[in-house]
């Protein structure tokens, strides 16, 4: 940018001259003046520049070095403490001392430029012009940069209000993928308690139907077996979800020794309702054939999850069938592994969808499924370091293989737990708001002779412990009125030694207990669980003979 000197700087520029000799600022004044320099301040005396700088804002300053009461140099200096950096003009020294020394400490005190008197008054128009010039600059640098400083500032501003937006809809996003994989959860939990319920209602309704089978003991107790086992299941999917929003550090599954062929005749036992019972009554024939292995080597794993792989195997064939049709279930070995295999003559799979089958939340059912089935089997076999096989093909059927490691210790090896049977009995306090659950858990204790009082909610109970001695109280969590917890601390300020077990569904077998409770019981529980909780809590509290 080319700048005009004789209008530009020339005619704005605002020198400020300061010596103490009158005459000397005359004459400096009127050249300056002839030479297009309109804005000429002057002071004699040097106490005053400093007082006057910020009102004179001055874009040059000539400044006589030997002065009184104080000369250039303390000028200077004091310039230096009051004015930034950005506000300081270029300064040229005149004096009529020309010796190094003086030049070094001027030049070292800050001036720009050094002219000894007698002044050659073109060199000295010329240097004036030259620092003028450079102070032009210099501000217009500065103009530039507090322009950018601004534009930058502003950008700031608008990426920090842009990242607050993308955070807020990032958060949006991430509420709606919970809320998604909620109800997906849900739907999945849905899922494997229609499995459960559809086996227990099976059955129920079996029994209930067909008096000739009320009749037959071995079918009672083999009944009331799967119904047991299945509300096992159940009892794992509620563990399952607790460890979907609350990771444990630890697996709360057993892995032991597992017979892969039992555990396909209890899979087509449990699921016998869905196949046999319900199909029929759709008017759906469906045959299931067993052709399993005899002897097959075991494998390790968690009976629970297997069982229930090989069961959303069954009812996907099932599904794969509207017209019904031949499901095979077949067990062998291959090389190294066990492999558990289900074929069914339905609808069978197109090739894309062969490829996504095992992917979540991915279904050909419409509304009625939930993408939730091959998706667990694969999660299962995955955890159990198998691996699992598809082939399929439209309108030919679907073979579906589990290939799982063979186990390393035999079943003869595995250790069994005792049950924890009581030697002594003990005066139980149950406490829950729920008269069926009160009612089971009399009914568990009293099998093993202990004398139980229950109650309906904490006001209740407390009244029957102040008026009565117990061994143990048994309480729920979440009750009306008074809590579990807070039923334990006015036990525990009553009774400090009184052993107190939570038994509650709202907190996992490895979370800590609130304070005052010494033992946490997860619903539900079985019985040996029960008994394992009882011997726990009263060993705790120093009464280690009153269960063994």
């Amino acid at each position: 940018m080319q700048i005009d000197l004789e209008t530009s700087v020339a005619a704005d520029a605002r020198i400020l001259i300061v010596d103490d000799q009158p005459s000397n600022i005359s004459g400096l004044s009127r050249l300056l003046e002839k030479d297009g320099y309109a804005i000429c301040i002057s002071l004699t005396n040097p106490l005053r520049v400093v007082g006057q700088f910020s009102s004179i804002q001055p874009d040059l300053v000539l400044l006589d070095w030997h002065m009184e009461p104080i000369g250039g140099l303390e000028v200077l200096q004091r310039l230096k403490e009051h004015v930034s950096p950005e506000d300081m003009p270029p300064i040229l020294v005149l004096t009529a001392d020309d010796s190094p020394e003086v030049k070094r400490e001027a030049l070292a005190a800050g001036a720009i430029d050094f002219l000894a008197k007698p002044l050659d008054y073109s060199e000295m128009l010329l240097r004036i012009r030259n620092l003028l010039q450079l102070r032009r600059l210099q501000l217009q640098s500065l103009s530039t940069n507090r322009l950018l400083e601004e534009t930058v500032r502003k950008r700031t501003a608008e990426l920090e209000r842009a990242v607050a937006e993308l955070n807020e809809t990032q958060q949006q996003i991430i509420q709606q993928e919970r809320l998604r994989a909620l109800g997906s959860m849900a739907a999945g939990v849905a899922h494997d308690f229609n499995n459960v319920l559809t086996i227990v209602r099976g059955y129920s309704e079996m029994f209930l139907k067909q008096e000739s089978l009320q009749n037959d003991p071995a079918k009672v107790r083999d009944a009331f077996s799967t119904i047991w086992t299945a509300a096992g299941d159940a009892g794992e999917s509620v563990k399952q979800l607790r460890e979907f929003y609350r990771p444990r550090v630890e697996r709360d599954t057993k892995w032991r020794p597992v017979d892969f062929n039992e555990l396909a005749r209890q899979a087509v036992r449990f699921s016998a309702p869905r196949w046999q019972t319900q199909a029929r009554a759709d008017g759906i024939d469906v045959e299931v054939s067993m052709d399993l292995q005899p002897n097959l080597p075991l494998i390790n794993g968690a009976p629970v999850e297997l069982r229930e792989a090989f069961i959303n195997l069954l009812f996907n064939a099932v599904d794969a069938m509207p017209r019904g049709g031949q499901i095979v279930v077949r067990t062998f070995v291959e090389e190294d592994t066990v492999v558990a295999e289900v074929e069914d003559s339905g609808v069978g799979m197109t090739e894309e969808t062969r490829r996504h089958c095992l992917e979540p939340f991915y279904t050909t059912k419409g509304e009625t499924g939930t993408g939730l089935g091959l998706a667990l089997v694969y999660g299962v076999v995955h955890r159990h370091g198998g691996v699992i096989r598809i082939n399929t093909a439209l309108s030919q059927g679907t073979q579906i293989s589990l290939a799982l490691p063979m186990a390393k210790v035999a079943l003869d090896g595995e250790s069994v737990d005792r049950e924890l049977i009581p030697e002594h009995f003990l005066k139980v306090l149950v406490v829950d708001d729920q008269q069926e659950i009160c009612d089971l858990m009399k009914s568990y204790l009293e099998l093993d002779f202990h004398f139980v009082v229950t109650a309906t909610c904490g006001e209740d109970a407390l009244e029957k412990f102040r008026r009565d001695s117990f061994d143990l109280v048994i309480t729920d969590l979440v009750m009306p009125g008074t809590s579990g917890a807070e039923l334990a601390r006015a036990i525990k300020e009553i009774k400090p030694e009184e052993p107190v077990i939570l038994f509650t569904a709202f907190l996992g077998p490895h979370e800590e207990p609130p304070k005052f409770v010494d033992l946490l019981l997860s619903k539900p529980a079985s019985l040996s669980r029960i008994r394992e909780a009882i011997s726990t809590a009263m060993a705790g509290s120093g009464k280690q003979d009153a269960v063994k």
